[in-house]
Formats: structure tokens, sequence, C-alpha cells
């Protein structure tokens, strides 16, 4: 009896040791346990590590229970200074439950760790450099902090569950590294957004595979990842394979990814059986970024995956990689076509790969068929990754390439290689092509193409001096036919931080006219865009010369040489023969010397030079054509294009601006234009003088009647001093009227000071009647001009009457001396030697002085009823 108490107070003394000085121990341990003390050290050990500022406003907070849980709110990790973003990571609230028992073993077991509302932006500094890379991270030693230290030597940690909800990820890539003109901005590339709807992991433990769902949007596109994975605790060190199993779904689409991976935490060692299963490719394009996909079937496509040692990074091996597509209507995406069959396959990277393409396009057979390879040293050039050490020592072997495709009877063809493909050197690929009408590819090139007809295209695509793709591109023995001309040539482009292109170009005929009537017409029944409404303040001045900004900037951004031979240009009816031009561009100066050409009737030639690097640019253009056709000029104008005239022009123009306007406001030098013994249509004149024969009462309707108007002469010039030209000489003399013209154009207000004097018949004689011309370029004013302007008008009458010595008038004109003057100060003769700034050129022929009769033998209505009074 006394036996048996004595065992069960032994009993009881052991449960009291087992389980309630256990549970007594953990009670007060919870009980006196302040979380919130231990923030300085968890904010220390996290800014050791990477280097930035961690921000906990909350408190740390535990709730007491038999799985107690450990919460903090407020947790911000701050950028670098010079960031767009103050905050790399902000974190709204975490929570961690935390077995009890393990605590007292030093052992920390978190069953469940949820992340509620994380926000991550990732970016890019103003130096280039990503916000993801820490300036310390894992280089800081472990031991400068008494925490870390403590709880890396002394606490093992379990997590068996992780959960994120309301997650968002923001990556904002850099701006584009492309050269701006001065005052612009460059433009922001708009951030991917990457949201975790939710996501779970859990594993029975640390050294258990885990197990993950998530549900997230890309962009705010939908997809999900499933799958298992080695044990956490691999990601942080040890050895063993790390399994891999996870698949990614969206659209009805499925990527799965299997093997197993040597080293996850750098993701190296890997082996990866790849399957993707595309029921429609198009469903994809949202996540593509707007790539317009095609809607190609059931596509398949699987590869093997492998980096065997993680001291060697490279390109990974791949191998066994096959791409399928079946039967595939691609109407919506090109119109006309279909894909009856796809099929590449290749090997491994060191072997060519194989493609084959059967379909139709409009009802024509469509086919791509060929090899290229090997590709993996032209991947290894283009994403400029290092050969693995293991890998086979291929990195010299030949690139070939065969490939041949047709649409319909259009054929093309590649045939070639490189001989260096992992520096993209020794490049010698032949291109050939044979279409019979460029326009019927329109629908498969998803835009439209002009109806040049007959083309032939063969060239040879270089690297000169094997300097490699990447340095350098060359086009040699270019030669291109069609029914519209021929041209050929050889070019090279060197790249780099100063484009430096060399040309030459040789086309022994162009028929200019049926190039541009090959062009795509404009889509029937299609609408004109609405157009911003202009402020009646913009509309008055009605601006002519464009204030767009011209591109002198691509001329700062590199350098070149182009030499142009042109044997024959077709245009409008006309020939010009043995064009030349030569272009020579170095350090934002542009030199084109000289351009000539043979036109009909005579030769032209001029010269350009451009200074970028002035500021604002100056231009200098040189111009000297003693006969050329008028009526090519007059269609570039917009005036009535019927003509049958040679003109002779010369120019020597300079100014300085960033737009044409601005080159006209400052505007320097002389413009000539003549024409004799030459025929046009009465519209033009219509259209140039008979707002002005309108003002001054005279019968418009007969000079502008359609028709044709013998041009006895026509000379005009204009001496322009800081953008105000003045007009030194305006004469024209036809078969219908007698016009001369004195004034000013300020080029840069864009307005008019002109004294246009149409000649009408007075009694048996004529007299020049001065009509004003003012207002802007584009709303001209006509008017009755100043008493002042009216003294070569009071001279001719003078004349007349001078002749007339029967008269009382006449008689007086006599006794003043107001007898007639032979010579008219603009007449053909003076005003062509202005107009030709001293050349030589032909002469009137013919008598001069077209004047205007009155209609019908009546006075005519203006200020000239007041002249005929004078002789009746």
């Amino acid at each position: 009896m006394q036996k048996s108490s004595t065992v069960r107070r032994i009993a009881l003394i052991v449960v009291a040791l087992v389980i309630v000085v256990p549970v007594a121990a953990v009670a007060i341990f919870v009980a006196t346990f302040n979380p919130d003390s231990y923030k300085p050290r968890i904010i220390a050990a996290v800014e050791q590590a990477t280097g930035r500022q961690l921000t906990i406003t909350g408190p740390l907070h535990m709730t007491l229970s038999l799985v107690p849980t450990i919460s903090a709110s407020g947790i911000t990790l701050a950028n670098p200074p010079g960031y767009a973003d103050a905050d790399m990571a902000s974190l709204q609230r975490i929570e961690a439950q935390v077995a009890l028992l393990p605590l007292l073993s030093h052992r920390i077991d978190i069953i469940k760790l949820a992340l509620i509302d994380p926000v991550i932006t990732l970016e890019y500094g103003p130096t280039g450099t990503p916000n993801w890379l820490f300036d310390h991270g894992s280089s800081a030693p472990a031991s400068t902090g008494a925490a870390p230290a403590r709880a890396s030597a002394g606490h093992g940690i379990a997590l068996q569950s992780v959960s994120i909800e309301n997650g968002t990820i923001t990556y904002k890539p850099p701006a584009a590294l492309v050269p701006l003109q001065p005052g612009q901005v460059a433009a922001a590339a708009a951030p991917t957004v990457l949201t975790i709807v939710h996501f779970t992991g859990s594993a029975a433990s640390l050294a258990a595979p885990l197990h993950v769902s998530m549900q997230a949007q890309y962009d705010s596109q939908p997809f999900s990842l499933t799958g298992t994975t080695g044990p956490v605790s691999r990601l942080s060190g040890g050895d063993g394979v790390w399994p891999v199993d996870v698949t990614l779904g969206a659209q009805n689409a499925t990527l799965r990814l299997k093997g197993s991976i040597a080293h996850p935490r750098h993701l190296d060692g890997y082996a990866l059986d790849l399957h993707a299963a595309i029921p429609d490719l198009a469903a994809l394009d949202p996540y593509a970024a707007g790539f317009n996909l095609p809607p190609l079937q059931t596509v398949a496509f699987a590869a093997q995956i492998t980096q065997a040692d993680q001291a060697t990074p490279g390109l990974p091996t791949i191998s066994n990689a096959s791409l399928t597509a079946g039967q595939s209507n691609l109407d919506t995406w090109r119109k006309g076509l279909s894909i009856s069959s796809l099929n590449a396959t290749m090997a491994s990277l060191d072997q060519p790969l194989n493609i084959a393409l059967a379909g139709q396009y409009q009802g024509k057979p469509v086919g791509l068929e060929g090899t290229a390879g090997p590709l993996g040293p032209i991947l290894v050039a283009a994403l400029g990754t290092p050969v693995p050490k293991s890998a086979p020592a291929n990195t010299g072997e030949r690139f070939a390439v065969n490939l041949a495709a047709k649409v319909g009877n259009a054929q093309f063809g590649v045939a070639g290689g490189i001989a260096s493909p992992a520096k993209l050197a020794g490049v010698a690929l032949k291109i050939t092509a044979r279409v019979p009408n460029l326009a019927h590819l329109s629908d498969l090139a998803g835009r439209p193409l002009p109806a040049w007809t007959n083309i032939g295209l063969s060239g040879l695509l270089t690297d000169p001096g094997g300097q490699g793709l990447s340095r350098v591109i060359g086009l040699d023995s270019l030669a291109v036919t069609a029914d519209q001309g021929q041209f050929g040539g050889a070019f090279s482009l060197t790249r780099g931080a100063t484009p430096d292109l060399q040309a030459v170009i040789n086309a022994p005929r162009i028929d200019l006219t049926a190039l541009l009537q090959a062009m795509p017409k404009p889509a029937a029944g299609g609408t004109t865009a609405p157009q911003a409404a202009v402020p009646p303040s913009a509309a008055d001045a009605g601006d002519l010369i464009p204030a767009t900004p011209l591109p002198f900037g691509l001329l700062r951004q590199g350098d070149g040489n182009v030499e142009l031979t042109i044997g024959q240009l077709m245009y409008d009816g006309a020939t010009y023969d043995a064009i030349t031009a030569h272009g020579l561009l170095h350090d934002g100066v542009l030199n084109v010397r000289p351009i000539t050409a043979e036109l009909p009737g005579g030769s032209i030639s001029g010269t350009v030079a451009i200074d970028a690097t002035a500021n604002p640019p100056r231009v200098h253009v040189t111009e000297a054509a003693p006969a050329f056709r008028l009526a090519p000029l007059l269609t570039v104008l917009g005036l009535p294009n019927s003509a049958a005239a040679t003109v002779q022009l010369y120019a020597d123009l300079a100014g300085q601006g960033n737009t044409p306007r601005g080159i006209a406001a400052t505007l320097n030098g002389t413009l000539g234009v003549s024409t004799v013994n030459g025929e046009i249509d009465g519209a033009l004149l219509d259209r140039l003088f008979g707002s002005s024969l309108s003002a001054a009462g005279l019968p418009a309707s007969m000079v502008g009647a359609q028709g044709p108007v013998m041009v006895r002469c026509f000379a005009g010039r204009l001496d322009a001093r800081n953008g105000l030209a003045n007009v030194r000489a305006l004469t024209l003399d036809s078969s219908r009227m007698y016009l001369t013209g004195t004034g000013s154009l300020d080029l840069g207000a864009e307005r008019l000071n002109l004294i246009l004097r149409p000649t009408v018949r007075v009694g048996t004689g004529s007299a020049p009647i001065p009509v004003s011309v003012s207002g802007t370029f584009a709303h001209p004013r006509e008017g009755i001009a100043p008493a002042g302007d009216y003294g070569a008008t009071a001279a001719a009458l003078a004349r007349q009457l001078g002749h007339n010595g029967g008269t009382v008038l006449g008689r007086l004109a006599q006794n003043l001396g107001l007898a007639p003057k032979p010579a008219d100060p603009q007449s053909c003769t003076g005003a062509l030697a202005l107009a030709r700034l001293g050349h030589a050129g032909p002469m009137p022929s013919g008598p001069a002085g077209g004047t205007l009769p009155a209609p019908g033998g009546a006075p005519a209505r203006g200020p000239q009823n007041l002249l005929n009074s004078l002789f009746h």
C-alpha cells in the first residue's frame, strides 16, 4: 500500500516536470514576452543587409492564444536617393502564427505567414541602376549585428504556409535612350503591372516539398500558376536535387516546366522539360504587349533546357526543340492568308533549324522551307551571353542559310552564310526577290503597297572589312529592276556613337510619274479626320510658310557620303538627263555639291549647304537653271499647269532658322525667274492677277478666260535682305495683257506691299492703271493705288495728248514739254537683264505691248473712265 502510494507520488512529480512545468514556463514566457522590443534589432538587421532605410510605423504585436500571432503594420523599404518613387516596397500588414513549444528549444516554427497588400515598384535610377540591386546584400558579414547572429546561430526556422493577398508588383522600364531635339522630354515607357490576387504556398516543413497556387493578373490579364517545387530549406543552401513541376495557365493555354534544379538559389544547374499547348495563339496577344500575334491554331512547343554547371554561366543547352501548328485561318490577321501546316525542328543549338510551312494566300499557294543554323552562336552574339566553358568548341562553325519562300508567283530567297557567327562577322548573304506586282502583297504586309510591277531584286548583305554586323552593315552589288525604273549601287552603315552612311547610287532610268501613279490611293469612302478648331487670330493670319521644325537634329547624329547618279528621270512628259548630286555630311555640316542635270532645253546646276551646328542652323542655296520646262514647276506650286514655256531661274539665297518660316524671316540674297516666247493657259493669269484686274475695274474675264495665251516675256526679280524682299523687276508682256509691278514682300510677317500696273487702252493708245495689293500672302487685298502712284499714268496720258496737237490739251502738253518718252523703265529688255542676274539668254520676238481692249468698243468700267474723258 505504501509502495503503491510512493509510485503515484513519483508519477505525479514526473507529470509535473514533463507537462505542468513546461506549460507554466511557456505561460510565463508569453506573459512576459514583448515583441516590440525587437523592432530596433529587426530594423538594424534589414538595413545592414540591404543598405536601405526600413520603417515600421506600427508596433509589433502578439495575440495570446494556443497559437500566438505576431503582427506588424506600416512597413516600408526606401529607395536610394534620386529615384522617381521614394519607396521600393511597402506592406500594409504582416501576420505570423508561431507554434509555442518549439520556441523552448530555440526553434521558430511559423505555421502560417500572411502578407497583406504588399506593393513593390521595380524601377531604374538616374544613372540607369535598378533599385533591386542592393548596396550591401549578402556581402555584409552576418556577425556585425547581434540579433541576426544569434538568430542564425541559435534558432532554427520552419515555415509551413505562406499567403499573399492583393499584392502589386510594378515594373517601370528605363526611358528610351534616343537623341532628343532641344526642349523635348523623354517619354516614359508604359509600366508593367503584376497583380497577385491570391497566393498560397504550403509545406509540412522547411524540408518538405512546397505546394504553390496563385491567381494573378498581368496588366489586367488573368493567369494562374500551380504546382510543386522542392523544399524551402534548399533556397538557403544545402545539397540535393530540387524538383520542379509547375504549370502556367492563361486563356486555355498551358506551359509546363518539369525537372530539377541543382542550385535553386541561383537558378543554376537545371534540367527542365518544357511543354506548351496553345489552342489559339492570338488569344495570348494581350500578354505580348500588343505584338499582334497571328491566330495560329493548336500550337505545340516542346524543348529540353539544361545547364549543367553553375560555375560556367551562359547560354543554356536547348535540345529536341519542336514547334508545330495545325490548320489555321489567318484572315483576321492578314486578309486571304491561311496555314495548312507549320513544322520547325532543331536537334540542338549546334545543329541547323529546319522549317517547313505550307498554306494559301488569296487562293494561291504559300510556302517557306529551308534550313538555318546552327543558332547557338547567333543567340550568343544577339544576347551578349558568354559561351559555357563546357560547351562544344563550335563557336567558329559557319552559320549557313538556305531559305526559299513563295507567295503566289512572287519568290524570295536568302542563301549564304556567316563565317564567324559568334561575332556576326564574315557575312555573305545573297538576297533575291521576283515580284510580279508589289500591290498584290498589300494584305500580307498589313499595309497598302505601291503597284510597282515586274520587280527583280538581288544584293549581297555583308559586314565590310569583316567588322561584324553589330559594327557595320553593308549591301553590295544591289540591283533593282522594275517597269517603273532601275537602280543599284552599294551601301554601308557604320554603327556606333556617330553612325556613318556611305552610299553610291546609280539609277539608269527612273519614271517618276509612273512611280507616283502606282502609289497607294486613299481608301474609297474613307473618312477625313476632323480638323482641330483654329483660333480666329491664327485663321486671320493665314500663314503659308510652314512653322514645322525641320529635322536638322538628324544632321548632328551622324556622318555620311552619298553619291547619286540618275541617267534618265522622266516626269510629267519631260525627260531630265544626267542628274548628279554628291552629299557630304560631317560634324553636323552638310554640303551637297554639285547638283547638276540636263533639262529640256538646257542644263541646271546648284549647291546646298546646311550648318546644323549653328544656333539656329544656317542654310545656303544656289541655283542656276538657264532652261527648264514651266509645267512641272506649276504642278509643284499647285497652279494650272497647261504651259509650253521654258523658264530661266537663278537664285543665291541664305537664311537661318529651325523652320521654313524662320529661314524666310532672315532670308538674304537674290531670286530671278524669266521666260520668253512661250504659251500658258489663261486660267493661270486669272489665278495670279484676276482679282487685281477686277479691283481696277478691268475685264478680268477676258484676261483669265481659258485658252492659250502667248507670253512674249515674263521677268521677275526679288532682292531679299533680312527677310524683306524688294521687287527689282516684274514685267509680263502677253497677248492678253501687259503688266508691270513694284513693291516689297515681308517674308517674316508674310505681308504684301505691291503696286501692279496693268496697261489698258486709252483712246488710240494705252496707259497703266496702278492697283494696290496689300494684306497677307494667304489673304491679299486689292484696291486703287494711292494718288502718288499715278505718275506713270499721267505721263502716258501726256504722251498721248502730245501727239494730238489739234486739241487744247494736246497743245498744252506740247507747251509743257510732256512729249512722249521712247523707253519704258520696265521693258522686257531691262527686266530680263535684272531677272537673269547678268546671265545671257534668249530674247523675245514679235512686237511689244499686248494691251487690253475695251469689250465691244465700249469704255471699260473703272478709273480709266476719267482718263478716257480727257480725249473727248
